[in-house]
């Protein structure tokens, strides 16, 4: 891969001889590269790498980050599914949990309510909550 200022120069050469061949050889490139950059150039007016098309795209746009992240602030309890229900987002649960850590919200566990502290099974004490075995049938 050429560097910029490679490109630059490339097409300067190019522009004084007219000759791949020559031009090629002198920066230890293929005609192609040549013909090809004098194209790009031709087209576009610059020869400088596209490094904005390289990589997977972002499968949600700004705008559903910002709506993922207004969702939340309204409603600090929902869950991933229900924000990717909400919003109609076609990507999946995970997608929509990468992008909620990205905004830097981070899950709780549900701590115990005072009630629920009280049960005997929460205090480590055998409450009638479960269920007795016996001869292969729970009763």
């Amino acid at each position: 891969m050429l560097h910029n200022e490679t490109r630059k120069l490339l097409i300067d050469a190019w522009n004084k001889t007219h000759n791949a061949k020559e031009v090629a050889e002198c920066f230890s490139v293929n005609t192609s590269t040549v013909y090809r950059l004098e194209k790009r150039m031709r087209e576009t007016g610059s020869v400088e790498t596209r490094v904005s098309q390289r990589g997977r795209k972002p499968a949600l746009s700004q705008a559903d980050i910002q709506n993922i992240d207004q969702l939340i602030q309204a409603q600090p309890d929902i869950t991933i599914h229900e924000i990717r229900e909400e919003l109609k987002l076609q990507v999946s649960d995970e997608t929509v949990r990468k992008a909620v850590l990205k905004l830097g919200y981070v899950y709780k566990k549900k701590s115990l309510h005072a009630s629920e502290q009280e049960r005997p099974r929460c205090q480590g004490q055998k409450g009638g909550m479960e269920k007795a075995y016996t001869a292969g049938r729970y009763k």
